[in-house]
């Protein structure tokens, strides 16, 4: 399986993560999540991925963000690491950034243009992300595996 290590010099990661979370990461590679994204078109751009540790913000202003290239995709699949230092309630989104602007692009002011995905893979229906309810789970203390399915309308 190959997994992205955050830290890895020659990738370009861009990180809103604190800098004593950041820290840890190398002394304690138990403690997180494996993030296994799937069904991912191309290799253009950055896969945009957000963390919420509670409805605030969800889904577009994440307490914690990353910025990955997608050059080690295989299959259509990326696997990365998150470090989480504490037990709680969590929610994961996914943004596939084809066009590197850091944002959604929509056509038409409604329909996506790029891939998208949610922790516990939710049935999107509408216009609108699903609830936080809909996307969050239970992370306690460990190391732990969660697959987003990528969606493009």
């Amino acid at each position: 399986m190959n997994w992205v290590i955050i830290l890895v010099i020659n990738w370009l990661f861009i990180s809103t993560f604190p800098p004593e979370i950041m820290k840890k990461i190398n002394q304690d590679k138990n403690k997180g999540i494996e993030l296994i994204i799937s069904n991912i078109k191309n290799k253009n751009g950055f896969m945009r991925i957000g963390v919420f540790n509670s409805e605030i913000g969800y889904p577009d202003k994440p307490q914690y963000s990353f910025s990955l290239a997608k050059d080690t995709i295989v299959s259509g699949k990326l696997s990365v690491y998150i470090p989480l230092e504490k037990s709680g309630l969590y929610a994961i989104t996914v943004l596939d950034d084809e066009n590197a602007n850091g944002k959604m692009d929509y056509l038409f002011r409604i329909m996506p243009k790029e891939g998208f995905g949610f922790s516990n893979n939710p049935k999107i229906s509408g216009r609108k992300a699903p609830f936080f309810e809909q996307t969050s789970f239970l992370f306690e203390n460990g190391k732990m595996r969660i697959s987003i399915r990528m969606v493009y309308i």
